[in-house]
């Protein structure tokens, strides 16, 4: 907890409050939590923490005497929410415990996880893999990818956490004992394995069955009727009129969108071509406020200058 909060205050532009930095590792549904998660690089963190009282947020942020080495086991994933790295995982352990029971014959068993979104994808790739005899290739995707994760982080612990026939999962407080690590400690390890783990399967020429259990964020309700008018190729002034909202809560709710990874088309939302002499421009100026670009660009909209800075900071937008 305490290195998650200090990472979280390390990468947070210097003018952004201590409550700000609080919704994001607490995870408040609001659409500007979700761009100073993304635009702080701090996406990943955001929900880790939800039970965390601003008492305790307090007492941490006014103590902070950390060591490099501790500090260093906190990393970011700048597309995917901590809910998103769990739900992945989840995925992960539901499709290797139903392979594992069924390759025994046994098709009754309590599964790892009664996610809906996880369920629905694990049971796509499942009919896949049984109906075009992948099962070997699984196994060799999980294989390397459980030694590129060791590799890369010197230890894994994920993989305690994985059952399957007659194999049950460890607790963490198991696995805390086993690897004489803190509980506290050792979930931020997990963190970090978690991250790592994402960004390689992200990569479906090397994973392209376990890209295909990647659970992108949730969206809030409203974003997700917007979500279905764009698909339907409704505008602006029609999706606003639809919801009875203004124009501005649609261009959050696309906000949103591309936050999560819903939207990845940036230039039908970019009416003008001075984004491209933004980008740089904000490179070299990571840490401004909003309004400074705006007097600087004043042909871009707020909307405009809030997704250019959403497709820099997930690596969707380069110069």
């Amino acid at each position: 907890m305490y290195n998650i909060i200090h990472f979280a205050y390390t990468n947070a532009h210097n003018y952004k409050t201590e409550k700000s930095i609080f919704n994001i590792i607490t995870g408040k549904k609001s659409h500007q939590t979700f761009f100073d998660a993304c635009s702080q690089q701090l996406l990943s963190l955001y929900h880790s923490l939800p039970n965390l009282k601003y008492p305790s947020f307090e007492r941490y942020s006014n103590n902070f005497n950390i060591e490099t080495a501790q500090y260093q086991s906190i990393i970011n994933h700048p597309r995917h929410t901590y809910d998103s790295l769990v739900n992945t995982f989840n995925a992960i352990q539901l499709l290797t415990q139903t392979l594992s029971n069924t390759g025994h014959a046994i098709y009754e068993f309590v599964p790892i996880t009664q996610h809906r979104t996880v369920q629905k994808q694990v049971k796509q790739l499942y009919k896949k893999i049984t109906d075009e005899d992948l099962k070997s290739q699984f196994i060799e995707e999980l294989t390397n990818l459980f030694h590129t994760l060791s590799e890369k982080n010197n230890h894994v612990y994920l993989h305690y956490y994985l059952q399957g026939f007659e194999e049950s999962m460890y607790t963490r407080q198991q696995v805390s004992l086993i690897e004489s690590v803190s509980q506290e400690h050792l979930y931020e390890l997990e963190i970090r394995d978690l991250v790592t783990l994402m960004y390689e399967i992200e990569d479906d020429s090397q994973y392209p069955l376990l890209n295909q259990l990647i659970i992108l964020p949730a969206l809030l309700h409203k974003t997700t009727l917007t979500y279905e008018g764009i698909k339907q190729g409704m505008h602006f002034d029609k999706l606003a009129a639809q919801q009875n909202v203004k124009q501005n809560t649609i261009q959050d709710h696309i906000l949103e969108l591309f936050i999560k990874g819903y939207l990845t088309d940036y230039h039908s939302f970019l009416i003008h071509k001075t984004y491209e002499q933004f980008i740089p421009h904000y490179l070299s100026n990571r840490s401004e406020r909003l309004r400074n670009y705006k007097t600087i660009f004043p042909d871009l909209s707020y909307f405009e200058i809030k997704l250019i800075i959403v497709g820099i900071e997930r690596g969707d937008l380069h110069a």
